[in-house]
């Protein structure tokens, strides 16, 4: 059997094939707009050269016609040249840190799993240190964008993303994210989630991605194909049918995958999936992103420390 970490199956670093037509396209308009830049270029400078002619040529103290003046170039097209960036950001083909977040709240005594909680007031701190630091969140669609289609970052980009649907994941840290015009990347159960749909819906008003964790918390390296395919493919469907948005990326339930369950994600369309496996994502293994998981333990010198130790900082 491989290896689903260190082999590297044709689906490991190929992206779908609707995405390599995606890319072809884009390619293509690229090049149209660029034959339509230059063929307008030189129409207008054709017109300038013919005012110019005309106001030198003609009777000593006549104006230049107005009709003259209003002359547009001709197969000039006001078509858009693409996608506006803010002004800094620029082409990133490089490693981006991805951070993985669960509930944003104190665990409740008893609760299983207290170490996937993290306090409001360390996110908070966690979140302010990387403004300090000059990072700025984006989503993995922007990371992709910019890995895949020639698109851009910001100098420091980093990637924010919350498991599961937990409502303090709106409660706790939608406002600490929303007050720096920061979007997060939502990870949600297709079935089971506690996050109201109205919050989700306003978390994507604001810009977050949704993204998806499966239909429910399986390991999904136990299934049938049957339920491989509910999980994985149903999921987004469901998803995309709620939400009215893209869903281009997976999450993996539990951190669990093997090359079975990776064909799975490839088949369904997803652009990437993310992984409990502590690194920087890159755009090598689109369907092997790295993540940074952060505890309830880590408050701020855990965080950092465990930025550096990936290679972020």
């Amino acid at each position: 059997m491989t290896d689903p970490i260190y082999d590297e199956p044709s689906y490991l670093t190929e992206l779908p094939e609707d995405l390599k037509l995606k890319r072809a396209a884009a390619a293509r308009r690229r090049r149209w707009r660029r034959r339509l830049a230059v063929a307008a270029l030189v129409a207008v400078v054709g017109a300038v050269g013919a005012l110019v002619a005309t106001g030198l040529g003609g009777e000593e103290g006549q104006p230049v016609s107005s009709e003259a003046q209003q002359t547009e170039p001709q197969g000039a097209s006001p078509e858009n040249t693409g996608p506006t960036y803010p002004t800094g950001w620029k082409p990133h083909p490089g490693p981006v840190p991805v951070i993985e977040y669960h509930g944003i709240e104190t665990p409740t005594t008893g609760e299983p799993f207290p170490e996937l909680f993290v306090e409001p007031r360390d996110f908070e701190s966690q979140v302010q240190w990387l403004d300090d630091q000059g990072y700025e969140a984006v989503t993995l669609d922007q990371v992709e964008d910019a890995w895949y289609e020639r698109g851009r970052l910001p100098p420091k980009p980093i990637v924010v993303s919350f498991d599961d649907g937990y409502p303090s994941q709106y409660a706790s840290a939608f406002g600490a994210l929303e007050k720096r015009d920061w979007p997060g990347v939502l990870n949600l159960l297709a079935q089971g989630s506690e996050l109201p749909d109205a919050d989700v819906e306003r978390m994507l008003d604001a810009g977050w991605e949704l993204a998806s964790k499966a239909t429910t918390n399986v390991d999904l390296t136990t299934v049938d194909s049957t339920t491989l395919e509910r999980e994985v493919a149903g999921s987004r469907r469901i998803l995309r049918r709620r939400f009215g948005v893209p869903v281009n990326n997976f999450c993996y339930p539990l951190g669990r995958y093997d090359t079975t369950v990776i064909s799975a994600v490839h088949r369904a369309g997803y652009v990437g999936a993310q992984t409990e496996i502590a690194g920087i994502a890159d755009a090598a293994h689109p369907y092997i992103i790295d993540r940074i998981e952060i505890l309830l333990s880590d408050g701020l010198p855990g965080f950092i420390s465990k930025l550096q130790s990936a290679g972020a900082v």
